[in-house]
């Protein structure tokens, strides 16, 4: 089977995604690596893709990682979904002070909406905002809000879309292990329960 571009070619994944996804079909081992094989995840992006924060800065992905990792929380400010996330999202980034790498916000919106949205996180925080969506676009991620760990190659070496706590886990432990450095407690008690994303479109 040929696998579209953007998709895991292979892997495993739980039965009871595969359930879902397949209610009436019998599961067997090979149905679940065909499940596995559909799940589309974001992509490592062009190292010379420009990045600009609040105050005008704008350099290329390469430049803000040749020092440090990267550790972005992409929201969405015209949806519920990513509104429900920004405590949540400021805790971690949040957590990540004083580590080897930058934690930061990305907002698909303009400086305007991004300040109004995140309200003190923005100051707070690293906040980079992407209005016509040409940086999500490139890495082809499909739901916000996410969370995505670049290392200084740059390559997206961790992301999950949607609130997902064990996923978010996944991506900041792995992190931590990287940078040495205490890991946050996901979930908090408080927390939203888990959700699904919503679509990245305009």
């Amino acid at each position: 089977m040929k696998v579209p571009k953007g998709v895991l070619p292979h892997g495993i994944i739980s039965l009871r995604i595969c359930k879902y996804l397949y209610p009436n079909v019998r599961i067997v081992p090979q149905l679940i690596v065909l499940c596995a094989s559909l799940i589309s995840v974001a992509t490592s992006p062009d190292a010379n893709i420009s990045l600009s924060c609040l105050d005008g800065t704008s350099r290329t992905l390469n430049e803000w990682v040749t020092t440090f990792h990267l550790l972005l929380v992409v929201v969405d400010p015209y949806t519920h979904e990513s509104s429900w996330i920004i405590e949540t999202g400021g805790r971690i980034l949040r957590s990540f002070k004083g580590a080897d790498c930058r934690g930061a916000w990305m907002v698909l919106g303009n400086e305007e909406h991004a300040k109004e949205f995140l309200g003190p996180w923005a100051s707070e925080i690293l906040t980079f905002v992407d209005p016509d969506l040409s940086f999500v676009q490139s890495i082809e991620l499909e739901q916000t809000p996410a969370i995505l760990h670049f290392d200084q190659s740059p390559k997206l070496v961790g992301s999950a879309e949607g609130w997902n706590p064990s996923e978010w886990k996944g991506v900041t432990s792995d992190l931590s292990t990287a940078m040495s450095w205490s890991k946050p407690i996901i979930p908090d008690s408080e927390d939203p329960s888990p959700y699904s994303g919503v679509p990245v479109t305009r």
